[in-house]
């Protein structure tokens, strides 16, 4: 049995000195194979969703049509390795058109959730603006290919557009409703519920097969006047803050209330925002793939949190763990995520849309056309972020654990040295267990046992509460299985 203590936050460590936390050994892959697609098209990931399927990964996914007309399609692609994918075409014209809404309808974002009775479930954002709607919609399907909406007139959030809340663009902060004359005949939800129920899109929905409930996570507005010091007058919205969310459903129709769970803190830039979050189930822990939009610069990177319950996040890593290219390279100013990680062998796979342009669409200085593309990204697993050694000095490490496996063993790539000393609770070395008694680990390896003169293990202290100290010298320490 036994766990690993990963240093996703401090809650296992009780000191730490002479390290710091170091992000993932990221590997840009570059772009994506994408055969069967049609020239001048533009295929977006961002705020869309891979499930594994068949032994594979199936994709649902935005195709934008060419430039600059951007109609909106939803469509499905089937890949076996997530680097090399195949459209699969539905209906007459190739693409997903839920029952329950005209074929020229925008429909953008779509989220595939298996559900638990076999149906796959799809939730999108349409953006049926000239009629005053803009709403997150349920579509529900046997074979994940045809869908029929669920809630048309019911919807899970409402964008701040939709006749229901303001239709005022980017309204935050509303205290009464705004809505156009010409829709308030039309209103379905008292306003009290619609602005309950408000949101913005880049919206990501799981279902929790262990808690046996659906989560989202989407944005929250709050007001952003000149007079606030983070006010970008260059925004596409300048009037808005946008932070994070999270509600959670029984069924995924019917949402609980709004939770505030990432604003700006004290250790964050004035001009930040977060833009999105997707997030992937790892052992006992949530990984947040945050959006960390960087307002005055316009540039949108990808920054890793982490929850033991979805609720309470930590952001030991401000900042981009993907990074992003250099000028004549596609991912030059933004990285936007699918809604998880892809398993593939040691490592993860990340999907994402790489571009070049400023989140306001304006291009950069020496940029001369716009280019997105989808994009990947290896990174190890359960390597997502480490303690590392400050350079010339010694690294230690205290942690608290009662050890369940046969063996302490240890996730680290140690260039120089690494010993261990089992301590007890009141922080005395253990009889035989000694530092000065600890045979020296070396070399890059995700199981390290840890042993003691006369190969001597911790299995004889197994399931007794201890203290383990590592001192480290010219290394990472990912993680300790205990």
């Amino acid at each position: 049995m036994g766990r690993t203590i990963r240093f996703y936050d401090d809650a296992d460590l009780l000191s730490s000195h002479g390290l710091h936390l170091a992000p993932a050994p990221v590997e840009k892959l570059g772009p994506v194979d994408f055969s069967g697609k049609e020239p001048e098209h533009h295929y977006a990931v961002f705020a869309n969703s891979v499930i594994p399927w068949q032994g594979g990964w199936r994709l649902y996914y935005s195709d934008r049509g060419a430039y600059p007309g951007r109609d909106y399609h939803l469509a499905i692609a089937e890949s076996a390795d997530g680097l090399h994918w195949d459209r699969v075409r539905v209906g007459e014209d190739g693409y997903i058109h839920p029952g329950g809404l005209a074929l020229e309808e925008r429909l953008v974002q779509q989220q595939a959730v298996p559900l638990p009775d076999g149906r796959v479930r799809i939730y999108f954002w349409w953006h049926g603006h000239d009629r005053g709607r803009a709403r997150y919609v349920a579509a529900e399907s046997d074979n994940g290919l045809d869908f029929e909406i669920v809630n048309l007139d019911d919807p899970c959030v409402f964008h701040p557009s939709d006749f229901n809340v303001g239709q005022s663009g980017f309204a935050a902060g509303l205290t009464a409703p705004v809505v156009r004359a010409d829709f308030e005949a039309e209103r379905t939800v008292p306003w009290l519920e619609a602005k309950r129920r408000r949101s913005n899109d880049a919206t990501f929905v799981y279902y929790n097969e262990r808690l046996r409930m659906f989560e989202m996570y989407s944005v929250w507005l709050a007001p952003n006047d000149p007079q606030s010091h983070h006010y970008t007058p260059h925004d596409n919205a300048p009037q808005i803050i946008r932070v994070m969310h999270r509600r959670t459903s029984d069924d995924g129709l019917l949402w609980s209330d709004p939770e505030l769970i990432i604003i700006p803190d004290e250790d964050d830039p004035l001009d930040i925002q977060f833009y999105h979050m997707s997030v992937h189930e790892l052992d006992d822990w949530r990984v947040g793939m945050l959006g960390h939009y960087r307002c005055w610069a316009q540039t949108m990177d990808l920054e890793l949190c982490f929850s033991r319950d979805g609720r309470h996040w930590n952001r030991p890593l401000r900042g981009g763990f993907i990074p992003r290219g250099g000028i004549d390279e596609i991912d030059y100013y933004s990285i936007y995520p699918t809604n998880r990680l892809l398993e593939s062998g040691d490592d993860w796979l990340m999907l994402y849309d790489g571009g070049n342009w400023k989140h306001n669409r304006e291009l950069p200085e020496g940029v001369d056309t716009r280019r997105t593309v989808i994009m990947a990204a290896r990174v190890p697993k359960r390597r997502l972020a480490g303690l590392q050694t400050t350079a010339g000095l010694r690294g230690t490490l205290e942690v608290k654990c009662i050890p369940g496996a046969a063996e302490i063993t240890v996730d680290a790539a140690v260039r120089g040295q690494l010993r261990a000393e089992l301590r007890d609770i009141f922080g005395r070395p253990l009889q035989g267990y000694h530092l000065d008694e600890a045979l020296p680990v070396q070399g890059d390896s995700t199981g390290h046992t840890i042993r003691w003169q006369g190969d001597r293990t911790s299995e004889p202290y197994r399931y007794d509460a201890l203290i383990l100290r590592l001192e480290a010298f010219d290394a990472t320490i990912y993680g300790v299985n205990v």
